[in-house]
């Protein structure tokens, strides 16, 4: 028998290789978010439709309560979903991370990964048992001001993944 490399290794060392010799990423900044919607999505969409239709238009059923998403949830669900896509899409380039339409170029500002902790009350539903919370930190060179400050909805892979990117990028 052949000796078989083990396959998570290998991907792990596939994905940084990628990472690191073209030095670009694309990724979204919310994915445990964009999983959590997409879970729920199709019950709220099934719910205001039945409620549109039956409650509504037909009149064979109750409607149970009159508001957005009790009779447009069929529409704002999915929309939400695109919105959140676009709005925390990131690509990190050799020369610039863009978020949504936002270019920051590395040789004007530095980029960090910064980690934060959160009361109970405070921490997302996508992860209510976690103690600390990772976000990324953009702050402008000339004013060492923070320009912007995202809060990271990833799994650890994306963020050890992002983490490779930004120091890459800031070798070159």
């Amino acid at each position: 028998m052949a000796y078989a490399p083990d396959l998570k290794l290998m991907c792990i060392l596939v994905g940084y290789q990628q990472i690191t010799s073209t030095m670009n990423l694309k990724i979204c900044l919310a994915k445990k978010v964009l999983i959590f919607y997409s879970v729920i999505a199709p019950f709220i969409m099934y719910g205001s439709l039945h409620n549109v239709i039956h409650g509504l238009i037909v009149k064979d059923a109750p409607s149970y309560r009159i508001g957005p998403f009790s009779i447009f949830g069929f529409l704002i669900m999915p929309f939400l979903l695109v919105i959140t896509y676009l709005r925390n899409s990131c690509i990190i380039t050799p020369d610039s991370l863009t978020i949504f339409k936002t270019v920051y170029k590395f040789s004007d500002y530095d980029i960090y990964i910064g980690q934060k902790e959160l009361p109970f009350k405070e921490r997302p539903l996508t992860s209510l048992f976690k103690k600390t919370y990772d976000e990324l930190l953009i702050k402008e060179r000339s004013t060492n001001e923070v320009v912007e400050v995202k809060d990271l909805d990833v799994f650890e892979k994306d963020i050890v993944n992002i983490k490779n990117a930004i120091s890459a990028n800031k070798r070159s």
